[in-house]
């Protein structure tokens, strides 16, 4: 059973999809950190890197299958900052040598530079790198999706030193169309779900998609006319500012399964006249960088109230943010209470 305004919706041929997941970059463990930083310094060979690594990426993926999440992600720990796959492997993309403050946050960024027109090559080393990645959820016999998180195109464009192109509006088509065509190759690799972080479209200090309508505008035509038709489910998510003054116009987006809120900074007063119709709500009601970690009570009561209130088509639980600027302890944690918390949920709304 539904319940929405007090008023019960008797559904007795489908249930109310509730799906749990990460945002992110997840935090890597004590171990990895300590076998980097030996192995940068000639203290540990390339061989105990890689397998430190693939043992942290499978433990994250058992507490993620524990925890029953339905959208698994390796936690992308081989990524240094969330462009530096990116920089590393597209044409067009030189990557810098300084360090720039990721957002509002105490992480950071090597910040590239666009040198001429952007492209995925074919033999790209960022698929390669996933080769492996795309094996690891198996192990449940294909009962989750296999999930990444990647930067959206307005993101890219907004964090990039543009020295090529005349207009950030062509950078943002061009991104687009490279993210299209990285899609097709994920789906390929078996992954099932991509979750598309537009931070830059939300954040408050500068030109943003928030005060530009110019901005906003390229950045809804790229996306319709590159992920229309997706070869996999989309999922696209805004973070770090309130989404409050954009999100009826994301919600008309093509292609997107749901969208994403980072209610941190949006509160849901100011979103409770938006309906979501035949989209999902990705619910960010769990502070990404705040080590706090919330009850399971807590997070089913905001989520149940943000159905009531929204009416969305579904339900994505995960954190507002990447957790990666958390203790692994505590990240590993919220990841326990989000998985409690779906349990709840789904057992009241269905």
């Amino acid at each position: 059973m539904l319940t929405f305004f007090g008023k019960k919706t008797c559904n007795l041929f489908m249930t109310y999809n509730v799906e749990t997941t990460l945002t992110g970059i997840h935090p890597r463990s004590e171990d990895t950190v300590r076998v980097s930083r030996d192995y940068d310094r000639g203290r540990a060979t390339r061989e105990s890197l890689d397998q430190t690594f693939e043992e942290d990426a499978k433990n994250l993926v058992k507490l993620q299958m524990e925890s029953r999440f339905d959208r698994i992600s390796d936690g992308q720990l081989l990524w240094q900052d969330f462009l530096r796959p990116f920089s590393e492997c597209l044409s067009g993309l030189k990557s810098g040598a300084d360090l720039s403050r990721w957002f509002d946050t105490n992480s950071f960024f090597r910040k590239p530079s666009v040198v001429k027109k952007v492209k995925l090559p074919e033999a790209s080393d960022f698929i390669k790198n996933y080769e492996e990645m795309a094996a690891l959820s198996l192990a449940d016999g294909g009962k989750t999706k296999r999930k990444i998180s990647i930067p959206g195109p307005y993101t890219l464009a907004s964090l990039v030193d543009d020295r090529k192109y005349e207009s950030k509006q062509d950078l943002v088509e061009d991104f687009a169309k490279v993210l299209k065509k990285l899609l097709k190759a994920l789906r390929e690799l078996g992954f099932q779900s991509v979750q598309i972080n537009e931070p830059s479209l939300v954040f408050r200090y500068g030109v943003s998609a928030l005060t530009n309508k110019k901005e906003l505008k390229a950045f809804i035509s790229a996306f319709n006319d590159n992920f229309k038709s997706p070869p996999l489910e989309i999922s696209l998510h805004t973070y770090f500012g309130d989404c409050s003054q954009i999100l009826d116009r994301l919600i008309d987006l093509e292609g997107v399964s749901e969208i994403g809120v980072d209610f941190t900074q949006t509160s849901l007063d100011s979103i409770e006249k938006v309906r979501f119709g035949d989209k999902g709500l990705a619910c960010g009601c769990i502070d990404g960088r705040n080590s706090l970690v919330e009850s399971p009570d807590w997070i089913a009561d905001y989520c149940q109230e943000a159905v009531r209130t929204l009416k969305p088509a579904g339900l994505v639980i995960l954190p507002s943010s990447e957790l990666k600027y958390l203790p692994r302890n505590v990240a590993d944690e919220k990841i326990r209470s989000i998985g409690k918390a779906s349990e709840i949920v789904r057992k009241r709304l269905n």
